[in-house]
């Protein structure tokens, strides 16, 4: 190309020389050197070397001169251009002087150094430079050497986290890859992701502008006509711009009106984001929820009230009964202020944290009496443990909004963002903050948790928490089941996402649980289990592992009830059907570890290896019985356990017929009965033996005639009548059996 592009410069080179030529007989030169030279005398240094090259038969140099062949241009438009070199290395280069560097390219290129001159030039640039670094490494001192062997430990030592960083990644992105191997194996069929193909609209969607002082201008029931004067100019409220998002709603039917759910109050709509006009005149593509903004127009303002409550049902009042029942240790009708923890833990509270505390504070008659009943009613309807803040607002904006207001937010850094109020600020995506105003302070984590859960539900977001989805629930609780459904699937329908089922999902619980209140029985045997695992000193691992009798990592509901019974904490049938309903979530009847852990899992606090220690007064526990007898096994009983168990006599008091001599001919009425000496559900760590079945006095019940019947009643002093007794089934198995 270059030996192609130089001969078609010849030929104009040489056109140009004939043209200068005014005489045949002329050899060209005088001309072409005119030409060349012109009124600038452009190329002055290399005449000779042109004219060499363009005219070899001009004389004059061309004895002194060597033709320039086609490498040589090419490697003068190699160096002109200079490639550079993209490549970077996976590990931190060792430093090389630069003196060293140009040492090297002069090596290279020691083609185009033809004369003294530029020989002594080069010299001189080397020996500058050489000087300039032996002066700097003097400066430092003798401790170069040291600071050399330093950095060489240093960049070794980095080339082998790089190394093992690698490994690692590789290793992650081989897991995730057969992550997404094995998930794409299990959906069986191809889920479409577009939106629905609807004749979408795109007009009035540029953006409407909003002065940010209008945040500094407080709520008003009226809609936003309040006004804030500045410098003779009215300021339109924040409500002019931002609607409720209990209004927002989008249009997929020709002839029907959009769905709309309610939503807590303080959670808006920007019109730049969606305006509401839009759902009764086109259809919209929705743009994704990506940056919400939450302000307070004054902080000073700002009150906690409780959240928004709802009436307990007949059914519900029933369930929550029974769940206060089950924490009703003793059964005196009342619960004690631990215990009282123990419930709301079970239903999402924080009764640990700061938050905790100041609930406790504003209710101290609770911390000296017992709590009843309808104490514990009266609190789950009032929810006086959900505070939020009134005069706190979030709003989701549009990209360009955004955009715009973290401008102004940057402008107005470590000042108040309106001069003179106390409006203050935040912007956030997700779960992550971007950005906050001076003075801002984020709300409980109740409010700022539900609003970032509501914003999800309403960007068609699958994924979530389990503490997401019951704020969500909470927050939603207003709507009926079904809407709730059909609002979801018609906002997701104008949005580019996966078209699966979300009754299969997480989110499956908003759509099939009408409220809070319903999920009640799972919650608080979740925490009664949780509760139990600590005071023992357990894991949920080690509990499931000593409950799984046949070691093949499932749990059924028989397993889970003996299992706890033994335990020592005998859950009522209908809580123990809902906490393995709520984790059995494929309906096969048995629960894994990994869904038990999920339910029941904690944090160890440090207290677990003094809870083990004084858990059954520090004897271990027993072999779980089992009611097969062919599986029964004499078990040693320790001396201690041994001397806590007392066994008296009893009088029996209720008898089942087993025979009489009633149409058998006889002569004499004789009957025989059987003594009824069970202990009852609350009375685990006692048993009633009976020795033998019991004649009556003719036909009639052994009650009416005045005699005792005994049976043997044996106790384990080290349970409780709740907790039950874990050493009393094998202590009747060896010596009574």
């Amino acid at each position: 190309l270059t030996q192609l592009a130089f001969s078609a410069r010849m030929k104009e080179f040489a056109l140009a020389s004939s043209k200068a030529s005014s005489s045949s007989q002329n050899d060209g030169s005088s001309g072409f050197e005119e030409w060349l030279r012109g009124s600038k005398r452009l190329f002055e240094d290399d005449l000779d070397a042109i004219k060499t090259l363009v005219l070899p038969n001009s004389g004059g140099s061309s004895t002194r001169l060597q033709l320039v062949g086609i490498d040589k241009i090419q490697q003068s438009i190699d160096i002109l251009t200079e490639r550079l070199d993209y490549t970077v290395h996976n590990s931190i280069p060792v430093p090389v002087p630069l003196s060293d560097q140009l040492r090297n390219s002069v090596i290279q290129r020691k083609d185009f150094i033809v004369n003294d001159y530029d020989k002594a030039v080069v010299d001189k640039i080397l020996m500058v430079l050489v000087n300039s670094e032996g002066l700097t490494k003097s400066r430092v001192g003798p401790q170069a050497v040291e600071e050399a062997a330093d950095e060489d430990q240093d960049v070794n030592l980095q080339k082998e986290q790089v190394a093992e960083e690698e490994v690692l990644k590789e290793q992650e992105e081989e897991e995730e890859e057969e992550e997404e191997e094995e998930e794409e194996e299990e959906e069986e069929e191809v889920v479409d992701e577009s939106p629905k193909k609807k004749k979408y609209a795109r007009d009035g969607e540029n953006p409407d502008p909003w002065q940010v002082e209008s945040l500094s201008v407080p709520y008003s029931p009226d809609h936003g006509k309040w006004k804030l004067k500045k410098g003779g100019t009215d300021i339109k409220s924040w409500q002019g711009y931002f609607y409720p998002a209990s209004e927002f709603s989008v249009k997929n039917y020709l002839f029907s009106k959009g769905v709309a759910l309610k939503f807590p109050d303080y959670l808006y709509i920007s019109k730049n984001y969606y305006d509401k006009s839009w759902s009764t005149k086109t259809h919209r593509r929705l743009k994704n929820v990506i940056v919400t903004m939450d302000f307070v127009p004054s902080r000073a303002a700002v009150q906690e009230v409780a959240a928004a409550s709802k009436a307990l049902s007949a059914t519900q009042e029933k369930m929550l009964k029974r769940a206060f029942s089950s924490a009703d240790n003793d059964r005196s009708g009342t619960i004690s202020f631990a215990e009282l923890k123990e419930v709301l833990k079970a239903v999402d509270v924080d009764v640990d944290g700061e938050d905790g505390d100041k609930f406790f504070q504003k209710m101290p008659e609770f911390a000296n009496r017992p709590i009843t009943f309808e104490d514990l009613k009266q609190l789950l309807e009032q929810r006086l443990y959900y505070r939020v803040q009134a005069g706190r607002y979030y709003v989701a904006l549009s990209l360009f909004e955004a955009e715009c207001m973290r401008a102004v937010m940057h402008q107005q850094s470590a000042l108040p963002l309106i001069p003179g109020k106390d409006c203050a600020v935040a912007l956030r995506t997700d779960r992550t903050m971007l950005d906050s105003t001076f003075g801002y302070e984020q709300a409980k984590n109740f409010q700022d948790s539900t609003a970032k859960a509501c914003f999800r539900f309403i960007d068609s977001s699958l994924n979530y928490q389990p503490r997401e989805v019951s704020l969500l629930l909470r927050a939603i609780q207003e709507n009926e089941l079904e809407k709730r459904y059909n609002y979801f699937v018609e906002v997701r329908s104008n949005r580019r996402r996966k078209q699966k089922d979300p009754s299969t999902t997480a989110l499956s619980k908003v759509f099939i649980t009408a409220d809070e209140h319903h999920m009640l029985n799972y919650k608080i045997a979740a925490g009664r289990i949780t509760a139990m695992l600590k005071a023992r000193g357990m894991y949920p691992r080690d509990c499931f592992a000593a409950i799984d009798r046949d070691r093949d990592g499932l749990l059924n509901y028989e397993d889970l009830k003996r299992g706890l019974a033994w335990l020592g904490l005998p859950l009522d049938q209908v809580l123990l059907l809902g906490f393995m309903k709520e984790l059995d979530k494929d309906r096969d009847g048995y629960i894994n570890l990994d869904e038990f852990k999920a339910a029941v899992g904690f944090e160890d606090d440090g207290t677990m290896a003094a809870n083990a220690a004084a858990f059954n007064n520090g004897m271990p526990l027993p072999p779980m019985p089992s009611d097969d007898d062919k599986e029964k096994k004499v078990v040693n009983i320790p001396p201690p356990v041994l001397a806590a168990v007392k066994v008296k006599v009893k009088k029996v008091t209720k008898f089942n017929l087993v025979w009489n001599s009633q149409g058998s001919m006889s002569r004499q009425k004789i009957s025989v009965w059987e003594p009824v000496v069970s202990g009852g559900a609350f009375r685990a760590n006692k048993d009633s033996v009976s020795l033998g079945h019991f004649a009556g006095s003719g036909y009639d019940n052994p009650n009416r005639d005045g005699k005792d019947r005994l049976c043997v009643e044996v106790t384990d002093t080290t349970g409780s009548w709740v907790g039950g007794s874990s050493w009393l089934p094998h202590v009747l198995n060896k010596y009574m059996p």
